[in-house]
């Protein structure tokens, strides 16, 4: 088995290219993370994952368009009760923190957005089951996004993924040059 001290994981290959292209791509959705890395776990142990890439903010949440934010808290609202089945982190960066709520698709109209905004700042599809399997495994995970889009009428055409990226980027070139 090998070992290394932290696990660099990303949804998507974009993620991943603009950010660290030697970290790991696990897939899109709740599915796809929970099987990609429980088979990385099975092969390779690490004291410490860390979740990167792009999220939509609730409008209620006070965020902006490029702010990279640590997620403190997830849990999956279409699937269980929250309590006491919310997931959370187990280290951090020293960003803002936030509550995340993981989805099945993204959220499709500003009614769904200002109802999921009173609990939630923040969604994204893969970090309830990122933060799980890092506890069934016992590896520290801490869950880092950049916010690409605000959450309510779905309109990709107005996302700012690439800012997004270019912040994440930005953030974890100064996190390695301080090392």
């Amino acid at each position: 088995m090998q070992s290394s001290k932290d696990l660099l994981v990303f949804a998507t290959e974009m993620e991943r290219d603009a950010v660290f292209p030697e970290g790991i791509v696990t897939g899109v959705g709740i599915l796809a993370t929970a099987i990609n890395l429980s088979k990385i776990f099975q092969k390779k142990t690490c004291k410490r994952a860390i979740q990167i890439g792009i999220a939509g903010a609730y409008r209620s949440s006070g965020l902006n368009i490029g702010d990279v934010v640590e997620v403190e808290s997830d849990c999956m609202p279409e699937f269980l009760p929250w309590e006491p089945h919310t997931f959370f982190a187990t280290d951090s960066l020293g960003l803002k923190r936030v509550k995340g709520a993981t989805v099945l698709s993204c959220t499709k109209t500003e009614e769904i957005g200002s109802e999921r905004g009173k609990d939630f700042q923040i969604e994204t599809m893969e970090g309830a089951a990122f933060f799980a399997v890092c506890k069934e495994y016992g590896v520290q995970a801490i869950q880092v996004r950049a916010i690409s889009n605000f959450a309510g009428f779905y309109d990709k055409s107005k996302w700012e993924i690439e800012r997004a990226l270019g912040e994440l980027a930005s953030f974890f070139s100064t996190v390695a040059e301080n090392r």
